[in-house]
């Protein structure tokens, strides 16, 4: 299968992108999958309980390096929305091609074939690709384009806000551990989980502008990041109040500087 790239660079693929399909007698319907390849070959038979391995079919759990879920596209709202979603989340946006009627074993095929395509352009981006022609930030605000991360940012993508937030506090947590120790090589480790993590977080969490804070290893810093994380609890459960109480404390520490 030709697939079409919407976002993002066939040559430099990400590793993960939002597939979308037409169906031609349901031209107000956009159908819908997410592709993503590890950079690591996964062999899951070896997690697969003996009881189980007879139930799990022709599935190549050995060699188990892409995958689409949901393996049968859904409709999704728009257009615009899988746009929306794509830039978002700093996705590859595909186009894979139009079928005449949704045929569920005919449009799971496509969704297969279609993993099949990205993860070529994938492999052979990797293959090719050297340590120099990738571009490294050196701000640690900046977000990561690499591969190192995609696991992790899978993980994220499928975790609840909830699981996020705790995520993120036990990024925090390791990063203070760094900090103390002089490992400048986990703190930048850190701090690049925490940028991959603010892809899937609101951008009102203001997740930057907490790890400014938290990598500012002063007492300053340490209450500056303690609020910023606070304050992400609390719109997280919608209290709006105590979530403007915390900005104006943010803001009077920060102008006291």
């Amino acid at each position: 299968m030709d697939i079409s790239f919407e976002r993002g660079d066939p040559q430099r693929p990400k590793g993960h992108a939002l597939i979308y399909f037409r169906v031609d007698t349901e031209p107000d319907k956009i159908y819908a999958s997410y592709i993503v390849t590890l950079p690591i070959n996964t062999d899951f038979t070896k997690y697969i309980p003996p009881f189980l391995a007879a139930h799990v079919g022709d599935l190549p759990l050995n060699d188990f390096s892409a995958f689409a879920m949901p393996p049968v596209p859904e409709v999704v709202d728009s257009y615009e929305e899988v746009q929306r979603l794509s830039q978002m989340r700093d996705d590859d946006l595909v186009y894979g091609t139009s079928t005449f009627s949704f045929d569920l074993p005919r449009m799971m095929e496509l969704v297969s074939e279609a993993v099949q395509a990205y993860s070529q352009l994938c492999s052979e981006y990797y293959s090719q690709a050297s340590p120099q022609s990738i571009d490294v930030p050196a701000d640690p605000i900046q977000e990561t384009d690499g591969t190192s991360y995609q696991v992790n940012e899978v993980l994220f993508s499928m975790m609840s806000e909830g699981d996020k937030l705790a995520e993120l506090s036990n990024l925090l947590g390791k990063l203070k551990f760094g900090q103390e120790g002089n490992d400048s090589t986990m703190v930048n480790e850190v701090s690049e989980e925490i940028n991959a993590l603010n892809k899937y977080l609101p951008s009102g969490f203001q997740v930057p502008s907490l790890l400014l804070a938290a990598l500012d290893a002063t007492q300053r810093g340490a209450k500056l990041a303690q609020l910023y994380l606070d304050r992400c609890y609390r719109l997280s459960e919608g209290d709006s109040s105590n979530a403007e109480a915390l900005e104006a404390e943010i803001q009077s520490l920060q102008a006291s500087e």
